[in-house]
């Protein structure tokens, strides 16, 4: 309406004033009637509201006024019956509290008797496997003791054993040895005999001229070579000396290289004395084949150790048998007897052989004896 209002103050002839003072009256108008609308309907919508709102409150206190009524008998009766269910359980259980006290003490006498016969059981199950590993413990020390002392017998005689298998060895060997020796040394001493003989004739030769040179030199020195003699002695004087000295020295040297060999050796010996005391003391009781058993046994043993290990190893030595010792025959050298045939032996000795020789020298001079 108030676009067609406008449409036809537009198409009108009036000039700009009237319709715009027309507009601004049409606008005002319509603006009044419509606050009055709006007051009239905002009384309108209060009044109903007012309204509304008694008929609401009126049926909410109605509703609230009966559910709470429902509600205050349910809860008199819920509390009503809460009480006497209270009255009940309190009945019900000082009835039960009586059973309940003797089935309890029935249950803690029956736990305390199950409980008393598994300490029982348990105490006679911990002195069964005490006894068991006691048992047990004392069968393996006795396997123990038995294993060490077999050990103890088997070392025993495996030296037994070894020491008889290297007595036959060693018999076995000096018998092979004593052929094969008597062999190669009856044939090298053939060869050796047929060798000397040239020799021996070569050298009584070369030592007859040797001779005869030397009493050559000796006659001539000490007829024509006597101003040098004594020029000589002083040499020989100082030759002498100066041998002296430097034995002197060597003597020095060898006494002092002796004191240190001579205080190690002592050493040795007072180890080795201290050693064989102990020894001797320790196997004087025992025969002559288990002493050399327990002499191989002991053998590799320090000297602080002796008495333990010799302890150790006498039960086995002394329940065995000692080696009997083989009759050894002596090593004998075959004598080979020289054949020289039909010629005339010759003195062998340097007193004989030197007697012979002046014999011919004197001979070959033109002197008589």
């Amino acid at each position: 309406m108030a676009v067609n209002f406008k449409d036809l103050i537009e198409s009108s002839d009036m000039n700009e004033e009237v319709r715009t003072s027309i507009v601004e009256a049409w606008e005002s108008r319509l603006a009044e009637a419509r606050e009055e609308l709006t007051a009239e309907l905002r009384e309108e919508f209060a009044q109903r509201y007012e309204h509304d709102k008694g008929l609401i409150v009126e049926a909410v206190d109605g509703f609230i006024k009966q559910r709470v009524e429902a509600e205050m008998l349910e809860l008199a009766e819920d509390k009503q019956a809460v009480v006497q269910e209270r009255v009940a359980y309190k009945k019900a259980v000082s009835e039960h509290s009586v059973k309940l006290e003797k089935f309890v003490a029935e249950q803690l006498a029956k736990e305390v008797k199950e409980l008393r016969a598994d300490r029982t059981n348990v105490q006679s199950h911990v002195t069964k496997l005490d006894d068991f590993v006691v048992e047990q413990l004392s069968s393996e020390l006795k396997e123990f003791h038995a294993d060490k002392q077999a050990l103890v017998e088997q070392k025993v005689k495996m030296v037994r054993e070894g020491k008889k298998q290297l007595a036959e060895s060693k018999a076995d060997f000096i018998k092979r040895a004593a052929d094969k020796v008597e062999t190669v040394v009856n044939k090298i001493v053939k060869e050796n005999v047929a060798t000397f003989r040239d020799d021996i004739t070569a050298a009584r030769e070369n030592d007859f001229g040797r001779r005869i040179f030397e009493s050559f030199a000796n006659e001539y020195r000490s007829s024509y070579l006597n101003e040098s003699s004594e020029v000589k002695d002083l040499q020989k004087e100082i030759a002498e000396v100066t041998k002296q000295l430097a034995e002197s020295k060597t003597e020095v040297e060898a006494k002092a290289e002796a004191t240190a060999i001579t205080e190690s050796k002592l050493r040795v010996a007072e180890d080795k004395y201290a050693r064989k005391e102990q020894l001797d003391s320790l196997l004087k009781p025992l025969a002559k084949g288990k002493k050399e058993i327990m002499v191989d046994l002991l053998e590799s043993v320090k000297t602080e150790n002796l008495e333990k290990q010799f302890n150790k190893y006498l039960p086995s030595v002394l329940d065995g048998e000692s080696t009997p010792k083989e009759d050894r025959k002596p090593l004998t050298e075959s004598v080979r007897q020289e054949h020289t045939g039909n010629k005339s032996v010759q003195p062998s000795t340097e007193d004989e052989q030197g007697v012979v020789e002046i014999d011919e020298i004197r001979k070959l001079a033109g002197l008589s004896n």
